[in-house]
Parts: C-alpha cells; structure tokens; sequence
C-alpha cells in the first residue's frame, strides 16, 4: 500500500506541472513571446552579464536550445546579443528596454498563477509544503548523483 502512495504523489508532481504549465501558456499566449522564452528573459533579468553557454548551464537546457529562443526573443527586440571582444564564440545576452517591460509584465502573471494555485493555504501549510518539497528535490538529486556516480554495468 505504501508504494501506492508514493506512486500517486509522483502522478500528481506531473499533473501539478501540467497545471502550471497550461496556465502560464495561456496567460503569456497575448504576449508574443512563448512560456519557455518567458522563463529565459526572467532569467537574464536577474543575471544580465550572463553568456549564452553559462545561460544553458544553469538553465540546464541544450546550448541549441537556448540559441533558438534568444534568436526569437533578438527577432522581437527583447534581448541584444554581443560577441565577446576577445572571443567570438562567446556571446553576451543583455535585455532590452522591451526586454525589461515583458519581465515585468512576466513578473505579475506568475505571481497572479502563484497566487490562484496556492490559493487558501495556510502560512503553516504553505511552509511545510515547502519543506516537504525540499527534501523530495534533495532526495531525487542524492539519487541522480548516485547513478552519476556507478560504473556502467
């Protein structure tokens, strides 16, 4: 019975993303600038002196993933690209004017899809929902590092 359980918390992990992904494409859908590419502008907002690899990175996206959105969101005049003065095969991402107004316009959408999920929460529920989440992420991330770690079999 408890694998079960565990199970149907894993399910509802999915479904809780899916919610939350259905509600942020359809609040950014008037935009012109997708979810994903929401998430990449956010976040060059908070690391403007970001480069396009150390973006991926820490983005944890495939380098050719992160060079198609920041070619639609230069395209829409969201973000300026710059070459590195001594390497060319790094670029610069810095946010415009534009850029800078999606953020923020960004910014009040999650917090209202924040808001309307965690809606009639208690502060005692909501910080212990928070901790329960961090020993789940902590416990997947000790599990992937152990199968980073053995040998191939």
């Amino acid at each position: 019975m408890e694998k079960e359980i565990e199970h149907q918390i894993i399910n509802l992990f999915r479904q809780m993303d899916q919610s939350l992904k259905r509600a942020i494409s359809k609040k950014v859908k008037d935009t012109g600038i997708y979810r994903s590419q929401h998430r990449l502008l956010m976040f060059l907002g908070k690391h403007p002196d970001c480069s396009q690899t150390e973006l991926a990175e820490k983005m944890d996206i495939s380098p050719a993933a992160v060079a198609v959105s920041l070619k639609k969101l230069e395209k829409g005049g969201y973000i300026n690209r710059q070459s590195h003065a001594e390497d060319n095969r790094i670029n610069h991402v810095e946010v415009t004017e534009k850029g800078k107004g999606a953020i923020s316009v960004s910014i009040q959408y999650f917090k209202e899809i924040e808001n309307a999920m965690l809606k009639d929460f208690s502060a005692q529920e909501l910080d212990n929902l928070k901790h329960y989440l961090e020993r789940i992420i902590q416990n997947g991330e000790n599990y992937y590092e152990s199968l980073v770690r053995k040998p191939e079999e």
